[in-house]
């Protein structure tokens, strides 16, 4: 649920982004939260990174762009991001892909200011100057990428 504080936007894709894809290899959906703390340690290695960035922005909303969005509830997904559920809000829309259902967020919404962290640049095929492309190996952990997330977050552009 969206905060009357939140003015800005942040699109969070997982696998790739806050652990390498190695890190879920051999999951298979559905799967609980709890299975995948217990079975998959090396997931969301890089959330502590992720959650030292937000710090004193409370004026973003974390928004989970990821496709686990697909097979966790937003209740789930609140638990596995316990170092940043203060940010978390919810999740995108199943059904629709990733860029048109990050569009109709910020339309319904009514938010202007947003980046989207993520790994694969083609699930934006309009392009997006919001994009924070990480590479799928470093993800969160490679400090250009921790640059673009802090440069967004100090400079808001409202």
């Amino acid at each position: 649920m969206l905060k009357p504080h939140h003015s800005r936007a942040l699109f969070l894709d997982f696998d790739g982004v806050l652990h390498p894809p190695e890190a879920i290899a051999g999951a298979r959906p559905p799967v609980t939260a709890n299975q995948i703390r217990k079975s998959f340690p090396s997931t969301f290695q890089h959330l502590p990174t992720l959650r030292d960035l937000l710090h004193k922005h409370d004026d973003v909303a974390v928004v989970v762009s990821s496709s686990w969005r697909l097979f966790l509830s937003d209740g789930e997904l609140n638990a596995l991001l316990a170092p940043i559920s203060m940010w978390f809000v919810g999740s995108l829309s199943r059904y629709k892909g990733k860029d048109e259902a990050i569009r109709d967020w910020l339309v319904h919404h009514q938010v202007n200011d947003f980046a989207v962290l993520d790994d694969v640049a083609q699930f934006f095929p309009e392009g997006s100057k919001s994009l924070i492309l990480c590479n799928p190996k470093r993800g969160l952990s490679d400090p250009a990428v921790q640059g673009q997330l802090r440069e967004w977050l100090q400079f808001p552009s409202h």
